[in-house]
């Protein structure tokens, strides 16, 4: 009895779960039918509710009344017991046969070993309480989620899912729900107003509503086929306003739509005060986002916001946020001091009373330009020197600062003596930033002896950007007085000789003692040239701690020359030398003495005593040098300079020797020494050249909108020159963000010193798109013109000074970027024709929805493409602030644009009522949609130029480079035919072959030149003839491929399409393919392949790259249309069908 329970329970269990999904799957249909269409049916739902009370009534009746069936519960036992066998079925199949209702023996027997079965094993896992539990807990959660839905379904409950649409005004028989209802919309967005009725739908509806300071306006709202919905739309809503719908003779209530901004900066300026140094006065920037300023100047920032907010913040990269301060007579009007210190880029994040942020914190960056050293540039002698007892030298160098220094000279030194200075001039205040020093010594009136040594160097001071004086100090020199007499002897030639190794080896030879001399004086000079480096660097970074292991260095460089000295003094045979070696010993041990204690104490003062020691050391070694010395002319002059001292360079510049000089000089590249300058002159042309262009255009265009308002008569024709106006103001605005790019760049150190004119020049070209931005805001229209052409030539004069070029990075970005937005406006365009097809067409059935939703679908799908297009922008954006600031700051101004826009909510928006099936106001809204992603799609375009270059120069430069490629191939392919003619009719021209290949691939990529062995047999005339025949310079066979090659690569990466570049790379990889099995194997090419598969795609390639540029050159250029690649699984059948049409 217990396992017959067991199943009843779980049978009623699992018809309940069943009876109430079921009911569960009818009531969501209610409900979605009521989401949807509008379907309300209170007699439905009742009937539903009923239904489910019957049925949950009819199955526990069921259980209670049916009894169980126990043949069944026993096959199921013996199903889970298999060793019962039918031991249980027959048991329960006995009857009493004996008297008084009794069993038999055999009877009993059954029976008993039935329950001893029953004992040994669990019966009541035939049914497995696991099932039982989950048939319980199926039944408690479909019970749970039906009492739910039916208390969505009964009237006295609200809907699920239901969306709050507003108030509901019930007339006389209409039930009418209004959405939106009362809300908050952002200024300038559309609204779409839904009206939908209950059972009773009148003929027509309409919308009205009041702007204020307006008359009242109406719109027929449209009915979507049958269903019991009408709806319209408000185009930029730009105040509050009330409106409500009007059917049937009657009206809701009145509704309100109350429109809101969010915070937005309007105009940002800044005064810049320069310190007082500089002596340059005071700078206003108006309507700037990029700050140019000196270290130590301080920056005022003044915000106009469109309207007051309660949080003003500017939040930098790095560092403390700065609050900003409003003012006290206009509260949208927010102003901050900035000190500059060091290069930094802020964000200003608004937020006004209601918590509404601003969409895109504006980006401010503010470059500063550290106050640098005067720098010191030696003209005269500009190295180290030999003087005469009696010489006067003549010093010259020249100076420059950026803003000017207050006093320069000279200081000299003789070796034991303290350093004296000569001031060439002083002011005051800082004077020219670029001064020319000069200056005599007469060696004789200081009495200076033969072997004495004179060390000098120019300084500059200047003023540090803490506003006190700063010494800058240049190279030190060596001026050694030489003696009277020198002897010099004309020795064999080097060049005869042989090699710079082989001069060595002969002057280590001579074992001369005055040649140990020399090395221990360019030892010495190394030293005293280093310790003074690190004096002057210790000078400027304030501290020696970083200096401690240069130090090390130098210690342990005057210790190796101190025990030279000390091996040369054991050999010297010399008393004088002896005395002098003895003496510089000394002092080097008194440098050591104080490089240590530098190192140990970190006092500058100890490098000074340490270089004075070392100078004398070197005066002491001067006396070891050889008053006679054997010269010879040689070739590589500039290694002779290495190897002896330099100060014989003059007196070997007078002698005239017999040799003469050998004319015949290895070939050498030039380096240019400008070449990074010249780089940064080519970038800034191009950005002259584009802000030059764009001024032009605009005066053009402000003079056909000036006639267009003259001739203007209608109220329509006047606003579209003034919208007119307004996009030209901001293409001002745009170029103002340019040129204070372009006036960075000029401001950097790098460039300063070389742009301060051109710079001042960009500055008035910068005043005059301002004054052309604010006239246009005012409706100048005359003086706008005027302004504008003034800028535009100044920056056309600025032209003149820098040469054209390319650069750029981020290369593959871009250019998949703009490939993307290409596309994303080309599919919106063929969602627009489409959209306005089915708009235009008069057969509206229900197949109409189905199309609708497609068209919804991709709608939807522009919408997710343009949010991954704008989170790369953002991505790329940010990640070449440093390295491409343009780049940076036109993506950013692009997706600023964008973001305000709100192409995202009106896409959303279109979806919405495609799905609804308003087609006329999709269609509205749709257009401004395909505007705002075509102005994205040519930001996108305009970034990209700045990193591309020219789209139709480069495919240009490809098609001449293409051009040339083929003609080499077909020189190649056509030569080889000549040679094939050749070998048809000579039978060794197999051996020879191979022979001339095995010979070539051991000669790597010079093949032809090992080539031309002869045949033992008599081939070696058929061989030569053979490799005469195949060009040695071609790009398969020859020693070209590589150029060819490479060319080749160069031609894929100046293509934009991905399928001409994969076409390019398969042609490069057949090439790589035939190259290599010519190394290999020594197999000539299939030429019938090489003309397939190398040069018929090389043409096809070239075609396309001429049909692209022809459309980038001209829209009206006639190309063709049917010049799609053919896939390669058909290249034969359409190379066959044009043979065919040939032969016919």
């Amino acid at each position: 009895q217990p396992i017959a329970n067991r199943r009843r329970r779980l049978s009623l269990a699992l018809r309940l779960s069943v009876y109430w999904s079921i009911s569960i799957l009818v009531g969501l249909a209610f409900i979605g039918a009521y989401r949807l269409w509008g379907f309300k049916s209170p007699a439905a739902n009742w009937a539903l509710c009923i239904g489910i009370v019957v049925t949950t009534f009819m199955a526990i009746y069921s259980y209670r009344k049916n009894r169980p069936d126990y043949k069944a519960i026993a096959r199921n036992i013996e199903q889970h017991h298999s060793d019962a066998k039918a031991l249980l079925l027959a048991a329960i199949e006995q009857e009493p046969q004996g008297p008084d209702g009794q069993f038999g023996y055999l009877q009993q027997r059954v029976i008993g070993e039935a329950l001893r079965h029953a004992a040994g094993a669990d019966w009541l896992q035939s049914v497995p309480t696991k099932k039982l539990i989950v048939s319980y807990i199926s039944g408690i959660a479909a019970l749970s989620i039906l009492t739910v839905i039916m208390a969505q379904l009964l009237p006295s409950t609200p809907y699920l899912f239901k969306i709050k649409r507003g108030s509901s005004t019930i007339g006389y028989d209409y039930q009418i729900s209004v959405s939106p209802g009362d809300t908050s919309i952002e200024s300038g967005t559309p609204v779409v107003i839904i009206a939908r009725f209950g059972r009773r739908v009148p003929q027509e509806a309409k919308l009205l509503f009041d702007l204020e300071g307006q008359p009242t306006q109406e719109i027929a709202l449209a009915r979507n086929l049958n269903d019991p919905v009408f709806g319209g739309i408000i185009q930029n809503v730009n105040r509050d306003l009330l409106y409500h719908i009007e059917y049937a003779g009657r009206r809701t209530r009145d509704y309100k739509i109350t429109v809101y901004d969010y915070p937005a900066l309007t105009r940002a300026d800044a005064k810049i005060v320069y310190p007082s140094y500089t002596k340059l006065p005071e700078r206003v920037v108006l309507n700037t986002r990029q700050i140019s300023a000196i270290e130590g100047s301080r920056i005022d920032m003044t915000f106009i916001l469109n309207k007051a907010v309660t949080t003003a913040e500017l939040i930098p990269k790095e560092g403390p946020i700065l609050k900003l301060t409003v003012d006290g007579r206009q509260p949208n009007i927010y102003t901050t001091s900035i000190t500059a210190e060091q290069n930094q880029r802020y964000e200003l994040h608004l937020t006004d009373a209601a918590g509404r942020a601003n969409k895109v914190p504006h980006r401010f960056v503010i470059d500063v330009h550290k106050n640098l050293p005067a720098q010191l540039k030696p003209l005269f002698p500009n190295r180290d020197i030999q003087v005469s007892p009696l010489e006067e030298l003549s010093l010259e160098a020249e100076v420059t600062d950026d803003f000017g220094v207050t006093s320069y000279g000279l200081s000299y030194t003789f070796a034991g003596q303290q350093s004296k200075d000569i001031i060439l001039s002083q002011t005051d205040a800082a004077s020219e930033q670029k001064q020319q020093m000069r200056c005599t010594l007469a060696l004789e009136d200081f009495g200076v002896q033969p072997n004495q040594l004179l060390t000098y160097y120019f300084w500059a001071d200047d003023i540090g950007p803490d506003g006190n004086v700063r010494r800058t100090a240049g190279d030190i020199y060596f001026a050694e007085v030489r003696p009277f007499e020198q002897i010099f002897h004309e020795s064999e030639s080097y060049v005869d000789r042989g090699s710079r190794q082989q001069r060595e080896r002969e002057n280590q030879d001579g074992g001369q003692e005055g040649q140990r001399g020399e090395q221990l004086v360019r030892l010495q000079k190394q030293i005293i040239t280093a310790t003074w480096n690190i004096k002057q660097q210790t000078e400027r970074t304030g501290g020696i701690e970083d200096q401690k292991e240069d130090i090390k260095v130098v210690h342990q460089s005057q210790d190796d020359a101190r025990q030279q000295a000390a091996s040369a003094l054991k050999e010297a045979d010399d008393l004088s030398a002896a005395g002098a070696l003895n003496e510089a010993i000394k002092h080097m041990g008194t440098s050591l003495k104080h490089l240590s204690q530098a190192a140990e104490s970190a006092q500058i003062e100890e490098l000074t005593s340490a270089l004075a020691a070392e100078q004398a050391a070197y005066q002491e070694l001067l006396k070891l040098r050889q008053r006679e010395y054997n010269v010879a002319l040689a070739r590589d002059t500039q290694a002779n300079r290495s190897e002896r001292s330099a100060e014989f360079e003059r007196q070997l510049q007078q002698l005239e020797l017999r040799q003469n000089q050998n004319r015949y000089e290895t070939q050498r590249l030039a380096q240019s020494e400008q070449q990074e300058n010249q780089r940064e002159n080519v970038a800034i042309f191009n950005r002259l050249s584009d802000l030059a262009r764009r001024q032009n255009e605009m005066t053009d265009r402000l003079r056909d909108v000036q006639a267009a308002l003259r001739q203007g008569q209608t109220d329509e024709q006047r606003q579209q020159a003034g919208a007119e106006l307004a996009r030209l103001r901001d293409e001002q605005l745009e170029a103002l963000r340019d040129v204070d790019e372009l006036q960075q760049r000029m401001d950097s150190p790098e460039s300063r010193r070389d742009m301060v004119d051109a710079s001042q020049q960009l500055g008035d070209a910068r005043s005059g798109i301002q004054q052309s931005a604010e006239q246009l805001q005012q409706g100048q229209v005359s003086n706008a013109i005027t302004s504008a052409t003034r800028a535009q030539r100044q920056l056309e004069q600025m032209q003149d000074e820098f040469r054209r070029g390319t650069s750029g990075q981020f290369t593959e970005q871009m250019r998949n970027m703009r490939q993307q937005a290409q596309q994303l406006d080309s599919r919106q365009r063929e969602v627009s024709n489409l959209i306005r097809r089915q708009a235009e067409s008069r057969q509206k059935t229900l197949t109409d929805s189905g199309e609708n939703l497609k068209l919804a679908e991709r709608i939807e799908q522009q919408r997710k493409s343009m949010e991954e297009l704008l989170e790369q922008m953002k991505d790329v954006s940010e990640q070449a602030e440093t390295t491409e600031p343009l780049l940076s700051r036109r993506l950013y101004d692009t997706l600023r644009r964008a973001s305000t826009e709100n192409v995202d909510k009106a896409l959303e928006a279109v979806g919405e009522l495609l799905r609804r099936n308003f087609l006329p106001q999709a269609q509205d809204i749709e257009q401004q949609a395909s505007e705002a992603i075509a102005q994205l799609r040519k930001g996108v375009e305009d970034a990209a130029g700045s990193v591309l270059g020219d789209e139709a120069e480069a495919l240009r430069i490809a098609q001449q480079q293409l051009d040339e490629l083929l003609k080499q191939v077909n020189d190649e392919v056509a030569r080889a035919a000549g040679a094939g003619q050749f070998r048809a009719g000579d039978p060794n021209t197999s051996t020879s072959r191979g022979t001339g290949m095995a010979d070539r691939r051991q000669g790597g990529d010079g093949l032809v030149e090992a080539g031309g062995a002869a045949d033992p047999n008599g081939g070696g005339g058929s061989q030569a003839a053979l490799w005469d025949a195949i060009d040695p310079n071609g790009p398969l066979t020859g020693r070209n491929f590589r150029q060819w090659s490479d060319r080749l690569r160069d031609v894929q990466d100046l293509l934009t399409e991905q399928q001409l570049r994969d076409e390019a790379a398969r042609v490069r990889d057949r090439v790589r393919s035939m190259r290599a099995d010519l190394a290999r194997h020594g197999k000539e090419p299939q030429w019938d392949l090489v003309q397939q598969l190398i040069v018929n795609p090389l043409s096809e390639l070239r075609n396309r790259v001429n049909e692209e540029l022809a459309r980038l050159k001209s829209d009206k250029v006639m190309v063709p249309i049917d010049r799609d690649p053919v896939p390669d699984r058909f290249s034969d059948l359409v190379r066959r069908y044009y043979e065919n049409l040939g032969g016919d």
